[in-house]
């Protein structure tokens, strides 16, 4: 076997711990280095990665460090940069979705790969989950036929919780749009099927449930009303047991206030370079949590249920002109289940074998862009074109 790949990991909140603890944990890869701009976040570093180097920026991380490739789990705002210095200092990088949030970002980080050669991957592990893999199968074994049309929708609506009226992710400045924040898993999974880029997008949607009159510092801890409101919430810290972890989220904000300004439903309608077509509906305040996918062929139309809620995880075909229906359960999983693991190693493995990994810089590119371009549309009412990664 060769030499595990080197890497580091800029951005320590939960998720970059979580992303460096499994790092220890994979063959392929030695975990070299950590940054955040926070102390007490390179406090915590230090105490639980005993002996693994420790920067104050990612720069001076991609700078510095004896390392060949950088993960980046820092904020969404600091994917683009944090990604530019890892590739302008010579390492491959593996960025956090979504890759960026322009287009400006996403062709710079594409333009810079194009000059140095360098590896770019991004962190949309549902590819390598069981369920979606096997939705993969079926299309490219051709139970299909060609697939011209795709209907995707989003279920969002965990609970009291509503994670994302109530964190960062409810302004616009922080994350553009929730298509952009939490869609590209679910983007990135309809154009992988559709087997061909996206072009053109238009965008409908709007605040319907969530923002309001309160003020922009209001926390469910202090609400006089909290016994009465429906979404009523705890602000529990993040916690990572496999690394005894556990870091105060302050993420308990009024989820009617007025600094929510982000669509809590957003309706976008993709073409595709083919001329293929395809639907994304992501709802906010639906009663549960979970996708449902159906694309149709000229042979057979294909339906996936993921329910996070339920944990109904199922994909079935039906036949267009018997309407035989044959249903399959390829895994238990709903989510993510273990495909981080399997993400890191496939990219250190591609980086060896000198390939581009699974979730690679066109998954990236191609998922970013669609809600970046219903960004614009939502806000000019108009089709937007999109960039496309063949012609950077």
């Amino acid at each position: 076997m060769s030499e595990p790949l080197r890497v580091g990991v800029v951005g320590l909140g939960i998720r970059g711990f979580h992303l460096a603890n499994l790092a220890t944990q994979c063959d392929e890869i030695e975990l070299v280095a950590l940054a955040d701009v926070l102390a007490e976040m390179l406090d915590i570093a230090r105490d639980k990665f005993p002996g693994v180097e420790l920067y104050e920026s990612g720069e001076s991380m991609a700078r510095e460090a004896d390392i060949e490739a950088i993960i980046v789990s820092t904020g969404d705002r600091f994917h683009a940069t944090n990604a530019g210095e890892a590739l302008q200092n010579g390492k491959h990088v593996l960025i956090e979705k979504p890759m960026a949030q322009s287009f400006e970002q996403i062709i710079a980080i594409a333009q810079l790969q194009k000059q140095t050669g360098l590896t770019v991957g991004t962190f949309l592990e549902m590819r390598l989950n069981g369920i979606w893999q096997r939705a993969k199968a079926l299309i490219e074994g051709g139970e299909l036929g060609n697939v011209y049309a795709g209907s995707l929708v989003d279920y969002i609506g965990r609970d009291k919780g509503q994670f994302f009226a109530r964190r960062r992710t409810r302004s616009k400045d922080m994350v553009v749009c929730l298509a952009l924040q939490k869609g590209v898993h679910s983007l990135d999974l309809m154009n992988w099927f559709m087997g061909e880029s996206p072009r053109r997008v238009s965008a409908i949607g709007g605040m319907f449930v969530f923002g309001g009159d309160q003020p922009a510092d209001k926390r469910c801890s202090d609400c006089p009303d909290r016994e009465t409101c429906p979404h009523a919430h705890t602000g529990l810290p993040w916690t990572l047991p496999s690394l005894g972890l556990k870091i105060e989220s302050g993420e308990d904000y009024c989820v009617w206030s007025e600094a929510c300004d982000v669509e809590d439903v957003t309706f976008i309608n993709i073409e595709y370079s083919s001329g293929q077509v395809a639907n994304y509906r992501e709802v906010h305040f639906a009663p549960y949590y979970g996708l449902h996918f159906t694309l149709w062929g000229d042979k057979a139309q294909l339906d996936i249920e993921a329910n996070h809620d339920t944990g109904e995880a199922w994909v079935q075909i039906t036949e267009r002109f018997t309407r035989n229906q044959r249903r399959e359960r390829p895994t238990q999983d709903t989510g993510h289940g273990n495909a981080d693991t399997d993400l890191l190693i496939d990219y250190a493995r591609a980086i060896c074998e000198g390939r581009n990994p699974t979730s690679d810089l066109r998954a990236g590119f191609e998922s970013a862009a669609i809600p970046i371009g219903a960004r614009k549309s939502l806000d000019t009412g108009k089709y937007v074109d999109l960039p496309m990664l063949d012609e950077v």
